[in-house]
Order: structure tokens, then C-alpha cells, then sequence
């Protein structure tokens, strides 16, 4: 990759770890269903000249941007307003990528080898780590929401193999338009104190609002996408492994989170397998139709 494209994919991983900074920020002014709600009301604010409608599309299309907008993005939110802390959740979120190959295995049929059932079972021992760490073990129901909106993640990228035709701006505003009515909807049934968070929320989680609507989701997406129309899914994807020391980071420095071994090993655990997944993914993907070798 050029130099300017591997400061990008940085860039990227970067705004997407502060994203969970940002989300923690909202839930501690808004209910969390709710949050995500405003948040998706500032992406379709922008995105609304590309919500059109795409012919023999819109069943898998309208069922993909629920599951991502309504369900994956609100146990997200609702995992930040139970968490103590960004860092651990950040780390567990990554494990998307080996639900992704497991539901590829068990939906999709397609063969694992041993480097990737190592991979996974690496990552999902690196979050179990993280589960001794005393201050993660407090609010381990935040950790599990998060991986429970990771496995969600996982659904969504299988659907997603029907909507490859699909404009990724279009497919974005389905989701900010999903996203907004289902989570308002809701919140209207599981939550209270809508309309007195609006009137008592600070700056700081306004500006997150508008952190996660549109920085994340444009400049995170959109360079994302512009990075994947250019180079292999090969050369780009590591780099956003990086997100979660960018969260880590930024939860000591924002938050004051106090980082101990547990989060250091569990982490490292986790990211080590989450990476030896990704590159034999991609390295199967590469490969023709009827040459992928039994051990990948």
C-alpha cells in the first residue's frame, strides 16, 4: 500500500476505536436504545439522497439493515451504558471475524483447517482472559452484550454475501433509516426519560452523537470502502486489528481505565487469533473456485 493508504487505514482504525469512546460518552446522557436512535438520525440526515429503492433487493436488504442498524448497533450501545470501560469491549467486538467463519461453516458449508480453528479458539481464549481481571470481571454483562452485538456482526456479514450488487450508500442509508425507527421504537417500549436526557444532555454527548453518526460512519466506512475498492482485502484488513489499542489508549487518557495484565494478555490473545483468521480468510478467498486446500 502507499504510504498516504497505510496512514488512512490507521486513520481509520483510530476512528473507529474512539468511536467506543464516543458511544460511552452518549449512554452516560442518553438510554442507549435511544442514543442510537439520534446517532442514526444524524447519518440519515446525510445519507438521504442515496436511500432508494433496489429492485429484487429490498427483502435481504431491509433484513440485513435491521440486523445491523437495530440489533447489532444496539446491544453495542446498550454493552457501553452496562461497561466500566472501553478497552476489554473494544478487544471482544473483534471476535465478529472468527463468528464470521464459524457461521460460514455451519450456514455456508464452507471447509475450516487447523490454522483457523487455532486462530479462533486463540481469540475466544484471549477474551476469556480478560474475564480475570477483576475490574473487567464487574461488569462482564457489558463484555458479553458486546459479544453478543459481535456475533450479530457475524449474522449480518453472511447476509451481506446477497447484497454485493448493492451500492454501499445505499446500503448505509437502509441502515440509518432501520436503525433510526427501529431503535426509537424500542426505546419507546424498554426505556424511560427520552425527552428529559434531550433537555439535560451535555455538549460532550452531543458532539459523541455526532461523532458516531458521521465521523464514524462516513470518514470510518467510507475510507474503508474506498481502501477496499483499491487494494486486496488482503493488504487493508489487518490494519483495522489496530482498533482496539486505539481504544485502549484512549480509555486510559479520556477515562482514566486502569489497565491491568489480564487486559494485556487476554488482549494480545485475542487479537493473535483474530489476525491468524483474517489472513487465512482472506488467503482462502484469494484462492480459484475448487483449489482451497483442506488445511486452510
Amino acid at each position: 500500500m502507499r504510504f498516504n493508504h497505510t496512514l488512512l487505514a490507521l486513520l481509520i482504525a483510530a476512528v473507529w476505536g474512539f468511536n467506543f469512546i464516543a458511544a460511552k460518552w452518549a449512554v452516560e446522557d442518553f438510554p442507549p436504545l435511544f442514543a442510537n436512535g439520534i446517532r442514526f438520525l444524524a447519518v440519515l440526515i446525510v445519507l438521504l439522497p442515496f436511500l432508494r429503492v433496489v429492485p429484487g433487493k429490498m427483502r435481504p436488504l431491509l433484513t440485513a439493515a435491521v440486523t445491523l442498524g437495530v440489533l447489532h448497533f444496539g446491544l453495542l450501545f446498550w454493552g457501553m451504558s452496562l461497561a466500566g470501560g472501553v478497552g476489554s469491549v473494544a478487544i471482544a467486538s473483534q471476535l465478529n471475524v472468527p463468528f464470521s467463519t464459524i457461521l460460514a461453516v455451519v450456514i455456508l458449508k464452507e471447509t475450516v483447517g487447523w490454522p483457523r480453528i487455532l486462530g479462533i479458539s486463540i481469540s475466544f481464549l484471549g477474551v476469556m482472559f480478560l474475564g480475570f481481571d477483576p475490574v473487567i470481571f464487574a461488569y462482564w454483562d457489558g463484555v458479553m452484550a458486546i459479544i453478543a452485538a459481535a456475533f450479530v456482526y457475524a449474522v449480518c456479514a453472511v447476509m451481506m454475501r446477497q447484497l454485493k450488487d448493492v451500492p454501499a450508500l445505499t446500503m448505509q442509508a437502509w441502515v440509518a433509516l432501520a436503525g433510526l425507527v427501529g431503535s426509537l421504537a424500542l426505546s419507546l417500549v424498554l426505556e424511560q426519560g427520552q425527552a428529559g436526557s434531550i433537555d439535560s444532555a451535555g455538549t460532550r454527548a452531543w458532539l459523541s452523537i455526532l461523532y458516531a453518526g458521521w465521523v464514524s460512519t462516513l470518514i470510518g466506512h467510507g475510507g474503508a470502502n474506498y481502501l477496499f475498492r483499491t487494494y486486496e482485502v488482503s493488504m487493508v484488513s489487518p490494519y483495522f486489528l489496530a482498533l482496539p489499542f486505539f481504544s485502549v489508549i484512549g480509555g486510559v487518557l479520556l477515562l482514566d481505565e486502569v489497565v491491568g495484565w489480564q487486559m494485556f494478555l487476554g488482549g494480545g490473545l485475542t487479537i493473535m487469533g483474530v489476525l491468524i483468521v483474517t489472513l487465512r480468510n482472506n488467503k482462502r478467498a484469494q484462492r480459484p473456485a475448487g483449489k482451497v486446500k483442506a488445511h486452510d
